[in-house]
């Protein structure tokens, strides 16, 4: 993002670290818009991160809580289970973000522009390069009146879709799969495709 890079180029200047969090269940900011950002800006002499987010987090008793990347004083963390307000939708989680990540050192998922990460890297919680948010639409104002659910038919017919349709990295090296170019294109076609459905589910919930 051209008028990101001025930002990001000021901020690895003076050292200042960014961090930057999304719910996977947010439908009003997908976090795909975040990572495509992330990948499309210029920190630390590099665009982008060097390899996709794929490093596992766990709350106080050990739980899975989403995922997380840090590379060049920008971090980045996806909750699982969150929607737009995180800490509304995961409190115990939305803490541990607060004191490890922003307030703390935590280094988990950390890349230094070597050849590994700091808590590795688990792909497996990957749904054909998503990591998969609940099925249901909850409606209601203020608090959750009822769960909306597509038939079966429908989400089994998106998720065909998806398989050939969303871009995956294969082939050529380790380094070459992982660079930033080679990712900026596969999540901005992600973040196409997710941003249409999202649009298609929420007007469908709209006109019902």
């Amino acid at each position: 993002m051209a008028f990101f890079d001025e930002l990001a180029a000021n901020a690895t200047k003076n050292n200042v670290s960014v961090v930057i969090y999304s719910g996977n269940d947010d439908s009003l900011v997908p976090h795909r818009g975040s990572e495509v950002t992330i990948q499309n800006t210029t920190f630390g002499g590099i665009q982008g991160f060097s390899r996709k987010p794929s490093t596992v987090w766990t709350n106080d008793r050990g739980e899975f809580a989403g995922i997380v990347h840090q590379e060049r004083n920008w971090t980045f963390v996806l909750f699982t289970g969150a929607g737009h307000l995180v800490p509304q939708s995961q409190p115990e989680n939305a803490f541990v973000f607060l004191r490890e990540f922003v307030l703390g050192n935590n280094q988990t998922g950390f890349f230094d522009g070597s050849n590994s990460v700091v808590g590795g890297e688990n792909t497996s919680i990957f749904a054909n390069n998503l990591m998969p948010g609940q099925s249901g639409i909850a409606l209601g104002s203020g608090t959750t009146q009822s769960t909306f659910f597509y038939p079966s038919a429908t989400l089994a017919a998106w998720e065909s879709f998806t398989q050939t349709a969303i871009p995956t990295q294969s082939g050529g090296s380790a380094a070459a799969n992982n660079n930033g170019a080679q990712n900026v294109m596969a999540w901005s076609w992600t973040e196409r495709i997710i941003g249409l459905w999202s649009a298609l589910w929420l007007a469908l919930v709209t006109i019902l």
